[in-house]
């Protein structure tokens, strides 16, 4: 193998591959990135088995050829390299990859190719395309709402559901629930319906990838329907999905509330982000309550003070005294994408439905704290 690239398109794209390395695995080959010459350039894949990620990189290719190298080291040599351009050659029989760059000539042992796992197969052609910028942004929005615990592997996933042009992302973990649609900005050819769960760490690997330049995502599977594949411009994005049976979402959407709550969005998340200092730990919860043409934000930590934030909002319906996490409160609002949010509430110990006000598109439920 020998071609000739440039450092920072190459340190760009590493940055973005190095983070399917596996870090404690016992395979050594798994903690290197695999280089492999195409006609189109120099092609950079890393994966931890679960998560495949790969990357074309423009480059002028002299000789054909592939290699393994240590994805760190590599990430770190050519992001200190301030030349235009590169040139890297293997040499076949020691598996070293020489690395040569203005007067810099650089050896890094690699590990021959054939060791490196077969890399998962999709089908020809995506099953549908969704506008990058809307997928990163639905995404962004439901991914922090999946759970941690291991324990319960389909909650640490995000469920993808398909039916006719819409495309619903939902994730739970059981204390909050964040549903995003997409309607318009998803491109299906042909029918496509159903369901698959995706890691949420892995998606939030997909949102970090999508920029300007990337303008569409094209979403395939595996013919086993075990892997979905997300395709960006020079990019692909392989994930194994989460076998088993998503909760149903929908019965925990409240159809109806005994109180309502409009205020503008920045001015609760200001305010909700003073209270959550003081409301830092689970046992202190930030207490909303409606009435009167206000909604006052109450947090109290024994051991630290108390604050107490009373807004201007419109309030329909019942008063009421209600406690949540902190950190679910501002999650769901950091998440509205409109000038007004609206909370809809349903008493004390009932959940609370929080959404931009006139959007149908995006809501987050979230389950009360019980206080005294």
């Amino acid at each position: 193998m020998r071609c000739t690239v440039s450092p920072s398109a190459l340190s760009a794209s590493l940055s973005l591959v190095s983070r399917a390395v596996s870090p404690r695995s016992t395979l050594p080959v798994l903690s290197n990135v695999l280089l492999e010459t195409e006609v189109e350039g120099l092609r950079v894949t890393a994966t931890n088995l679960d998560l495949t990620i790969s990357a074309l990189v423009a480059a002028t290719v002299h000789e054909e050829g592939r290699v393994t190298v240590p994805a760190r080291l590599l990430a770190e040599y050519v992001a200190s390299l301030d030349e235009i351009t590169c040139t890297m050659e293997v040499e076949e029989r020691t598996q070293m990859l020489r690395i040569s760059s203005g007067v810099q000539r650089t050896n890094l042992h690699g590990i021959d190719a054939v060791e490196f796992p077969p890399l998962p197969a999709r089908e020809t052609a995506p099953a549908f395309e969704v506008d990058a910028a809307a997928l990163q942004q639905a995404i962004t929005q439901t991914a922090v709402a999946a759970s941690g615990d291991e324990q319960t592997p389909v909650l640490t996933g995000v469920l993808l559901h398909v039916e006719g042009s819409r495309l619903t992302l939902v994730a739970t973990d059981r204390h909050r629930l964040a549903v995003k649609t997409l309607d318009a900005q998803v491109t299906i050819e042909g029918a496509v319906n159903g369901t698959v769960i995706v890691p949420a760490r892995h998606l939030a690997e997909l949102a970090r990838a999508i920029n300007p330049s990337r303008p569409t995502v094209g979403v395939a599977f595996s013919d086993a329907r075990n892997q979905v594949f997300f395709t960006l411009r020079d990019m692909e994005i392989s994930s194994r999905l989460i076998e088993g049976n998503y909760p149903n979402y929908a019965q925990v959407i409240p159809a109806h509330s005994t109180t309502t709550v409009v205020l503008p969005t920045a001015l609760l998340l200001k305010s909700a982000k003073t209270a959550a200092v003081l409301a830092r730990d689970a046992s202190n919860p930030v207490r909303l309550r409606a009435g009167k043409g206000e909604l006052e934000l109450i947090a109290q930590a024994a051991e630290i003070g108390d604050h107490d934030a009373p807004l201007p909002a419109r309030v329909e319906g019942e008063e009421v005294q209600v406690a949540f996490n902190a950190r679910y409160l501002l999650d769901a609002l950091q998440a509205i994408d409109g000038d007004d949010v609206e909370l809809a509430l349903n008493g004390p110990l009932q959940p609370a439905v929080v959404r931009a006000q006139g959007h149908e598109d995006y809501l987050c439920v979230i389950m009360p704290v019980r206080v005294p």
